[in-house]
């Protein structure tokens, strides 16, 4: 039974990718998750990139390659920050940052994974590393090209073509 409930009650979310932040060194994929009324602005977006660029600091200090994707999520129930560096060895950093409003970050509590909403971007993401960097020659380009949108497109029923 509660199986079925989440399967009633789960909606898919849009996921908007941001144009690429680019910081010495380090390049990242910036994306939007909203949940149903939720709605982000400029300034939400340079709060969670303020977040997110000390936690990339210290995944650039635990070995991690220069290429990182950003998530700012904001749900239902809290905004979410999650944050993934490509790192050697063909790993990955995770952190994960939660609260209620986008200024009010911390750390999530330990054992705190990614959502359904969030994998969907990670998995996409993960697709785009191995496909732009390690399966091609290393294709950086490609690779910031490569972003997950699953924003509504706008219906054009009714409207004559042409105009």
């Amino acid at each position: 039974m509660a199986l079925t409930g989440l399967a009633e009650a789960y909606r898919p979310r849009p996921v908007t990718p941001l144009m690429p932040w680019r910081f010495p060194g380090r390049l990242v994929k910036p994306y939007v998750i909203t949940a149903r009324g939720r709605s982000w602005d400029d300034q939400m977006v340079g709060l969670a990139r303020a977040a997110a660029a000390r936690q990339l600091e210290f995944d650039d200090a635990m070995g991690a390659l220069g290429l990182a994707v950003v998530i700012l999520h904001l749900g239902d129930d809290g905004i979410y920050l999650v944050v993934q560096s490509w790192a050697k060895d063909f790993q990955s950093r995770l952190s994960i940052f939660s609260g209620i409003d986008v200024d009010d970050l911390r750390p999530a509590p330990i054992g705190v994974a990614p959502c359904v909403w969030e994998l969907e971007v990670l998995s996409h993401e993960r697709a785009a590393y191995v496909n732009h960097i390690l399966n091609a020659e290393v294709d950086v380009e490609s690779w910031l090209d490569d972003c997950l949108d699953t924003r509504p497109t706008p219906r054009t029923e009714g409207i004559p073509s042409g105009t």
